[in-house]
């Protein structure tokens, strides 16, 4: 069977549980990206199995089901929110909410355009860029000056290699420390940096406050939204507890770990 860049496959080596998508094929190696995880890997081309259109069409369909129920939730968020921030028609509870700005660099460009679907369905404020993993340490300083952003996401695809080494870890690693250098605090940027099996302690180590994956598991494509949700809708008066955080992503504990992080949300009256 012959393969080419974009097809759907799976491995036959691992029972053809993940969906990947082919990236590149090098040598008779395929270089992969996962379908509905933010997991990259490679595989010989005799170890793919190919997927007809009927099957693509299917997870497709799955895929933006998933992203519909993530909607609603957010719709039910937003009309709560409202609710909790009026309480009566007195113009004494008159608050409106003062959301911060987000940068989101993916790796992946159907995922960022989803995550940006999603972050409009929130009234969030972000700038989304679609750039390789590898060219996101170079493009990091120049979009934080332009755009100063208060929540840094810096995600994409991931993997473990040979079991000791990375596919984008260093990329992810190197681009948070060059935020870091240019916005040291913590809380005046919070940054979520990683994908999946990512290098979860030195990840935190360059200065990210949220990174995946500290239980070498893989990360939902939302997870990463997730996060910025929580830390944008709580207010900048708490400081939230990382199990809090965790219990927001799809894919739960040790997915994603961190550091406590003070909330985003600011109210503006009237």
């Amino acid at each position: 069977m012959s393969f080419k860049r974009g097809d759907y496959v799976t491995r036959r080596s691992y029972n053809s549980d993940i969906v990947f998508k082919i990236e590149k094929i090098k040598e008779e190696i395929a270089i992969l990206r996962s379908f509905r995880f933010r997991l990259m890997a490679d595989a010989p081309l005799t170890d793919l199995v190919k997927l007809g259109k009927k099957e693509v069409k299917n997870l497709k369909k799955e895929l933006m089901m998933e992203c519909y129920e993530c909607l609603q939730r957010q719709q039910k968020h937003l009309i709560l929110n409202s609710r909790q921030l009026r309480g009566t028609n007195s113009c004494d509870n008159c608050y409106q909410e003062h959301l911060p700005r987000v940068l989101h660099l993916d790796g992946d460009k159907s995922y960022l355009e989803l995550s940006m679907t999603n972050y409009r369905n929130l009234n969030i404020e972000v700038k989304g860029f679609f750039i390789p993993e590898k060219g996101q340490p170079a493009n990091i300083i120049p979009l934080i000056h332009k755009h100063r952003p208060e929540i840094l996401v810096i995600t994409g695809h991931d993997g473990e290699l040979n079991g000791r080494n990375y596919y984008s870890s260093n990329y992810f690693i190197e681009t948070v420390q060059k935020a870091r250098e240019a916005v040291p605090d913590l809380d005046t940027l919070v940054i979520f940096a990683g994908a999946c099996q990512s290098d979860y302690d030195k990840i935190i180590q360059s200065g990210a406050n949220f990174a995946s994956s500290p239980e070498n598991k893989l990360i939902h494509f939302l997870d990463p939204l997730l996060i910025v949700e929580k830390i944008i809708f709580t207010s900048i008066r708490e400081v939230i507890p990382v199990k809090e955080i965790i219990k927001s992503t799809i894919t739960g504990k040790g997915g994603i770990g961190g550091l406590e992080t003070r909330g985003k949300l600011r109210l503006r009256y009237p």
